[in-house]
C-alpha cells in the first residue's frame, strides 16, 4: 500500500515493555503480521526473555531486544534514537505510557522519524492518580502528546474517555478497531469431547465466559443471572475460564445459590478458544470494556454473543442482530436475554451466523493492518 501511495519502504517499530502476552501484546503480534502482509517492514521491540519476543521469532518477525529498566529509561531511549538515526525505523509505535514516554524523548533526540502510540485502555493508570503525583504525571503526559505524531484509539469508547480527560484533541486521536485473523481450528478437541471433559450435561445449552475474575468483569452478575434462568427443562451449564483475586468469593456465591451443578470456575486455561468453538453462546458481563477482542474471537467461531452494552462491546455487537446487549450489573436482564435464547435456538443460531458475517466484514487484521497503515502515511507525510 505504501508502494501505491509513493511513498518508499516504510519501517515500523512496535515497541511494549511487557513480559506477558496479554491482549495488547497479541494486538502487536497479529499487526506486526498484517503490516507485513502488505508490504511494510515491521519490527517489535520488547524485552527478554518475553512471550512475545518468542512469538515474533517464531513468526519470523524481527524483533529488537529493549529491557525494561524505569520510568524515563535512559537505554531505551538511546536504542530508539539510534535506531531513528540510522534509518532503520521510520515509526515508533508504542503501547503503554512508559513506552509513549521513551518514544517521544527519542524522536525530540533524533530530531528525526515519528512516534505514534495506541491507548488500550479506558482509563490507564495515570488517569486515576491524586495528589501531588497526578500533577507531575499530568504535565508528563501533556508534554509527551505534544511529541507524539498521532494516537490510536482501539475503540471510540477509548477515544472519547481520552479527550475527556484532555489526553489528546479528538483531531489527533483516530479510532481503529482490534482485528484478528481467522482462528485455526485444525487442532481443537470434538465439541462433544470438551463438552464431556467439562461435565456438560446432555442436552444442555453450554454457555462460556472468558475473563479475569477481578470486580470489573462482573462475574457475579453472570453467577446471578445464570441461577435466575436455569429450568430442569431447559438445562443451561455455564463455565467461566479465568482466575484472578475473586475466585474464592466467586465459588461462595455460587454454593450460595445452590448452583454448583451448572456454573464451573475453571480457573486459567490455554485452551479458551476450544472451549469456545464448543459452546453454544459467549457472555461477557464486564462492567465497561476498552474493546472486547473475546467477543470476536467468539463472533469468528460463529458463536452468539450476549455482552454488557458498555464500552467496546456497543462497538462490536449490532444488538438484536449479531448478538445481545445488556445494561451492565443488570442480573435480571441478563437472564432474561440467556432465556430468551436458549428458548429459541434458531434465533441464537440466526445471530451466530450474522456476527460471524460481522468479524469478516469489520474485524480481521487485514482490516485493521490497512486502516493503521492509512494512518502511518498521514503522519509520514504531514
Amino acid at each position: 500500500m505504501f508502494e501505491r501511495s509513493g511513498l518508499p519502504a516504510v519501517r515500523v517499530l512496535l515497541f511494549s515493555d511487557a513480559d506477558v502476552f496479554a491482549g495488547t501484546e497479541r494486538h502487536m503480534f497479529d499487526l506486526a503480521n498484517g503490516l507485513k502482509a502488505n508490504g511494510v517492514e515491521a519490527a517489535i521491540a520488547s524485552p527478554t526473555p518475553s512471550k512475545l519476543e518468542e512469538k515474533a521469532v517464531a513468526g519470523g518477525i524481527q524483533h529488537i531486544v529493549i529491557q525494561k529498566q524505569g520510568l524515563i529509561d535512559k537505554a531505551a531511549i538511546s536504542r530508539l534514537t539510534e535506531l531513528l538515526k540510522s534509518g532503520e525505523i521510520d515509526i515508533i509505535h508504542a503501547h503503554n505510557g512508559r513506552t509513549m514516554l521513551s518514544a517521544a524523548l527519542a524522536v525530540t533526540k533524533a530530531k528525526k522519524g515519528k512516534a505514534v502510540a495506541t491507548q488500550h485502555f479506558l482509563q490507564p493508570d495515570h488517569a486515576a492518580r491524586k495528589g501531588p503525583k497526578a500533577v507531575i504525571f499530568a504535565a508528563a503526559h501533556r508534554w509527551v502528546s505534544g511529541k507524539l505524531s498521532h494516537y490510536v484509539a482501539i475503540s471510540d469508547a477509548v477515544r472519547d474517555a481520552m479527550v475527556a480527560r484532555n489526553e489528546a484533541p479528538a483531531s489527533r486521536v483516530t479510532t481503529i478497531h482490534n482485528g484478528m485473523p481467522p482462528i485455526n481450528t485444525s487442532a481443537f478437541l470434538q465439541a462433544t469431547e470438551v463438552r464431556k471433559a467439562l461435565g456438560v450435561p446432555d442436552g444442555s445449552v453450554f454457555i462460556l465466559c472468558a475473563a479475569r475474575l477481578e470486580k470489573e468483569k462482573d462475574i457475579s452478575t453472570l453467577i446471578k443471572a445464570i441461577s435466575s434462568a436455569y429450568r430442569p427443562d431447559k438445562p443451561i451449564f455455564c463455565a467461566v475460564a479465568g482466575t484472578g483475586q475473586l475466585r474464592e468469593q466467586l465459588q461462595s456465591e455460587i454454593q450460595a445459590l445452590g448452583a454448583e451443578a451448572y456454573i464451573h470456575i475453571l480457573g486459567f486455561r490455554d485452551d479458551v478458544l476450544n472451549l469456545m468453538s464448543a459452546c453454544d453462546l459467549f457472555v461477557l458481563p464486564s462492567l465497561a470494556e476498552p474493546f472486547g477482542l473475546v467477543v470476536i474471537e467468539a463472533m469468528a467461531l460463529g458463536k452468539a454473543v450476549i455482552c454488557t452494552d458498555a464500552g467496546g462491546p456497543r462497538e462490536i455487537v449490532v444488538n438484536g442482530s449479531t448478538g445481545i446487549l445488556v445494561p451492565p450489573a443488570d442480573p435480571a436482564a441478563l437472564a432474561k436475554a440467556i432465556s430468551g435464547l436458549v428458548n429459541n435456538p434458531d434465533e441464537m443460531a440466526i445471530m451466530a451466523s450474522a456476527g460471524l458475517a460481522r468479524y469478516n466484514s469489520q474485524f480481521t487484521a487485514q482490516r485493521m493492518a490497512h486502516e493503521m497503515i492509512q494512518l502511518y502515511t498521514r503522519v509520514l507525510t504531514s
